[in-house]
């Protein structure tokens, strides 16, 4: 079973997250710029990064599911966290949501597509500055587990709760889920990105 996803926010275990419902994990990789009739090959984590290391790979995504989304972990260069790579993985009535993850400034950063469009983004920590469509789209779900109103000068200690507080919020909105030990130990369907 799938646990949430407040673990991403471990420094250097994923760069970047994106998921997408209404796509299936193959087409998610194509979104993200793997090569159309590109066979997938099951790999690890540690076998991307080996690939990514040996040279002439630029990126890589690994898909898998969870629950009614699918998902994608991109290393090397990434294009889920960018507006146009979200727009594309989100055309067509697709919703996308990415993690761009940083253990430092500039903040790790959610977004969330709907359609193209870019619906609502924030730095996490940084909630109250948001922006898009909707930018309050997720206030509520903020408000409720303390996020918001936003507390000036936090410790390093309450700063890294309200940042783990801020990831419930979103997976509880959006029912999102990701597999730890398949996405840093298991073999995930992966594809070369263009």
């Amino acid at each position: 079973m799938a646990e949430g996803i407040a673990w991403i926010l471990q420094p250097y275990l994923i760069d970047s997250v994106t998921f997408a419902r209404g796509a299936e994990p193959a087409e998610l990789a194509l979104r993200l710029g793997a090569r159309p009739g590109e066979q997938p090959r099951r790999a690890s984590s540690a076998e991307v990064m080996d690939l990514l290391a040996g040279g002439g790979v630029e990126g890589v995504v690994r898909v898998g599911r969870a629950g009614e989304w699918s998902f994608a972990i991109e290393y090397g260069d990434a294009v889920g966290p960018t507006s146009s790579g979200l727009s594309a993985v989100s055309a067509m009535g697709v919703e996308a949501v990415n993690f761009s993850l940083s253990p430092w400034h500039p903040p790790s950063m959610f977004t969330y597509h709907h359609d193209g469009d870019c619906v609502c983004s924030f730095g996490i920590g940084e909630e109250a500055s948001r922006w898009g469509k909707n930018p309050d789209l997720l206030v509520p779900a903020l408000t409720r587990t303390g996020v918001l109103p936003a507390q000036p000068q936090l410790s390093d200690t309450d700063a890294e709760r309200v940042r783990r507080l801020s990831v419930l919020a979103i997976e509880e909105h959006f029912r999102l889920r990701l597999p730890r030990a398949d996405v840093m130990d298991g073999q995930l369907s992966a594809f070369l990105l263009r």
